[in-house]
């Protein structure tokens, strides 16, 4: 338990007291705590106890913590791939999205494009599931950034797009789907007066 006198130094260090004061707001000894940090006493349950309430912290904060693991080369070039192809979905998934807004755009509501809507955005929220991890660094890279800010704004048109098809009354999307079949009708009949 050599551990738990370093960190109960450590502690004691930290508030700026001597081993003295730490054994008078402990109700222990000098040399008991000089004993317990030299490492050359293991301390007892209701002693761990003292110490914590006196050093304001918790009885398992006594104990020392496992060094935190440094990345290793590996686990950076890891990442960097993960951010790479994160990056590229993002691209593609913004590419989808504008085909989505065009298609949308010539065509109007469709049944067919609500299921390309909500394929789109399963393969979001997967892709978001995906970049849950960070790279190792905690932050995306820059090309991850783009290519997600690239996509958000796609978003937000398909976004826009479904608020106002939403606040269409019948009536408009009546008219627009007479306007849109008369204007099919209208290309029919133009290649057929060319011809003759």
């Amino acid at each position: 338990m050599s551990g738990v006198g370093e960190e109960v130094k450590r502690l004691r260090q930290a508030k700026g007291w001597t081993q003295e004061q730490l054994a008078v707001y402990a109700g222990s000894s000098q040399p008991t705590v000089n004993l317990l940090e030299a490492g050359k006493r293991n301390p007892s349950a209701s002693t761990l106890e003292k110490l914590a309430r006196a050093l304001e912290v918790e009885v398992v904060d006594l104990f020392p913590k496992p060094p935190t693991p440094q990345p290793s080369l590996e686990d950076a070039a890891q990442s960097e791939a993960l951010q790479e192809a994160l990056a590229v979905l993002f691209q593609g998934l913004a590419r989808r999205g504008q085909g989505i807004v065009e298609q949308s755009l010539r065509e109007g509501p469709s049944e067919a494009l609500s299921r390309e809507l909500t394929e789109y955005h399963a393969e979001t929220a997967a892709l978001y599931r995906i970049k849950g991890r960070r790279d190792i660094f905690g932050r995306d890279s820059d090309e991850l950034a783009e290519a997600e800010a690239a996509y958000q704004s796609v978003e937000d048109r398909i976004q826009a797009m479904l608020r106002q098809d939403v606040e269409a009354s019948e009536e408009e999307r009546r008219d627009a789907r007479r306007f849109k079949d008369n204007s099919k009708s209208y290309e029919m009949e133009e290649p057929k007066a060319d011809a003759s």
